[in-house]
């Protein structure tokens, strides 16, 4: 299904009811709106998995402008706060109200942005492998260090130092990228495969050009509603250590951090049956946000 919003027509899937039925009454249940990374993925990276959750909650999945099957717009367009302004778009266009907005990797920048620009908006924020800031490289070249070794950290150095050479970009492929993954994440090539990913996205964010990816303990300290960061100890790309630092130093009142041991980029994804237990509590720690 696509709907206009905000001059793009984004794509979105739904899995779950928002009302359910019991006895004589029909009760509303909590809406989560998941938030892809990349940049420049899909909403596929949520599935299966995510299927589980229909019995818990409404799922909403949503291709962000630029990605997958909605509109690319105006590239220019390709940003955290725009996207974050079309996920509180597409809210008020289907009458969403009280969402929880989980944001996986890049999603999570997104998630933080639609926070704290539409404060009024979410009922919880959930952020699974966000990058905190901002001492996030100097703790990813430790993890790639720790898991891959001298190698891994090098190759990892000089692509994410900025060098957008072709061979920076191979051995960092060859070298760093099959580390974002654990034991637990074998079906990586069948994901990249039915993923429609726009690569122009990726392009302009290497550039610079999306904004500042990290989440610093300033930004996190003024989410106005309860926040659940789940981050994995064997994840080079969104370090334990950069989380830990900045939920620590943020301040924020309504708070909770786990870390999961071997798991690496996509705590969803490669620790599903502890994340979820976590989300449905989270949801019922806030279930009078729904009524």
């Amino acid at each position: 299904m696509r709907i206009l919003v905000n001059g793009v027509r984004l794509y979105f899937d739904v899995e779950g009811c928002g009302l359910a039925a019991r006895e004589k009454d029909m009760v509303a249940r909590p809406t989560l709106v998941l938030l892809h990374g990349g940049p420049g993925a899909d909403h596929s990276t949520f599935k299966p998995e995510f299927a589980a959750m229909a019995g818990d909650a409404q799922v909403v999945y949503v291709d962000m402008r630029g990605s997958g099957r909605s509109d690319h717009g105006d590239p220019e367009m390709w940003t955290w706060d725009q996207w974050a302004d079309d996920v509180m778009g597409l809210c008020h266009e289907l009458e969403i109200t009280a969402p929880v907005l989980v944001g996986t990797s890049g999603g999570g920048r997104v998630a933080v942005s639609c926070a704290r620009r539409h404060p009024e908006l979410p009922a919880g924020v959930v952020l699974d492998s966000t990058l905190f800031g901002p001492e996030s490289l100097t703790d990813s070249l430790a993890v790639f260090e720790r898991r891959g070794g001298p190698v891994a950290r090098a190759a990892a150095a000089r692509f994410l130092g900025g060098d957008a050479s072709p061979e920076a970009a191979q051995e960092f492929r060859k070298h760093a990228i099959p580390l974002y993954a654990s034991a637990n994440d074998g079906d990586l090539p069948a994901r990249a495969a039915r993923a429609r990913s726009n690569r122009e996205v990726l392009k302009r964010f290497r550039r610079g050009e999306c904004g500042p990816l990290e989440v610093t303990a300033a930004e996190l300290g003024a989410v106005r509603c309860p926040v659940l960061v789940l981050a994995g100890e064997d994840d080079p790309a969104s370090p334990a250590a950069s989380a830990r630092r900045v939920t620590a130093g943020s301040g924020h009142p309504d708070l909770s951090l786990r870390v999961f041991p071997e798991v690496g980029h996509g705590v969803f994804r490669q620790a599903t049956e502890q994340a979820f237990a976590m989300l449905r509590s989270f949801l019922s720690q806030d279930r009078s946000e729904f009524a």
